[in-house]
């Protein structure tokens, strides 16, 4: 399960990407992103921030729907990438 700083760090990352989406309310961490009127474009960006952000590459295995379905999915791509990172001592795309 992904720590309250990634969690946190994530919501900011998606909530900044998805201005809209805070306009409602409160984003929460299981909140479904694609039922809260995310795009693949947003999911896009999403991508691209997170990996600015953190430093990391997501695995091509994670470039999925479900990976980006709410916060919490997407924090723990991210803590498995950094881990994945530790490893092999940089930034490294699994199988790309």
């Amino acid at each position: 399960m992904p720590g309250p700083t990634t969690v946190e760090t994530v919501r900011a990352i998606v909530g900044e990407q998805l201005g809209f989406v805070l306009r409602r309310g409160v984003l929460g961490p299981d909140d479904d992103l694609w039922n809260l009127g995310m795009t693949s474009l947003n999911c896009m960006g999403i991508m691209l921030a997170l990996e600015d952000g953190f430093d990391l590459e997501l695995p091509e295995h994670r470039l999925n729907e479900a990976t980006f379905g709410t916060v919490r999915s997407i924090a723990a791509a991210v803590e498995e990438a950094l881990a994945g990172q530790d490893a092999t001592g940089g930034r490294d795309r699994v199988g790309g």
